[in-house]
């Protein structure tokens, strides 16, 4: 079974807005996004991503000149979400050696944490309840594609 996922609206702000829509092109990619807006230097973002993966957006709060090159950030995990009544992850159908962000999971210190990217190879995602590496050419094995 897959992890339960959650929903986490992330308010940031950059040094300028050519920075801000820097970081929005390069992180709009990112199978977890489901989407993010610019406004002057102002970045909004809504995430789809699994429960226990909760520390790694946190960490964006905590850390976001390092995590998103953002000078401030602002992350609030919602208790419901209304509508889109299945939250989902945007997967590929090929996975790939480096995430769409440019972030390589295989040599991130985090990655012993870390479940990694659900676009990469790197991916540790679950099926019936257990935790497998993903496929090293690049093919998704499980049901979504």
């Amino acid at each position: 079974m897959r992890d339960q996922l959650m929903c986490a609206l992330v308010y940031g702000e950059a040094k300028t807005k050519k920075g801000v829509e820097h970081i929005a092109k390069r992180f709009g990619k990112c199978p977890h996004v489901n989407l993010m807006a610019t406004k002057g230097k102002q970045l909004f973002a809504t995430f789809f991503l699994p429960k226990r993966e909760r520390w790694w957006i946190e960490y964006v709060e905590k850390r976001p000149e390092i995590t998103f090159g953002l000078r401030k950030a602002k992350v609030t995990i919602v208790d419901n979400v209304n509508y889109p009544k299945k939250l989902e992850e945007r997967r590929p159908k090929k996975l790939q050696r480096v995430s769409p962000c440019g972030s390589n999971c295989g040599v991130c210190p985090s990655y012993k944490k870390c479940l990694g990217c659900p676009a990469t190879i790197f991916y540790k995602h679950t099926r019936n309840g257990s935790i497998r590496m993903g496929n090293v050419r690049g093919e998704r094995k499980d049901a979504r594609t």
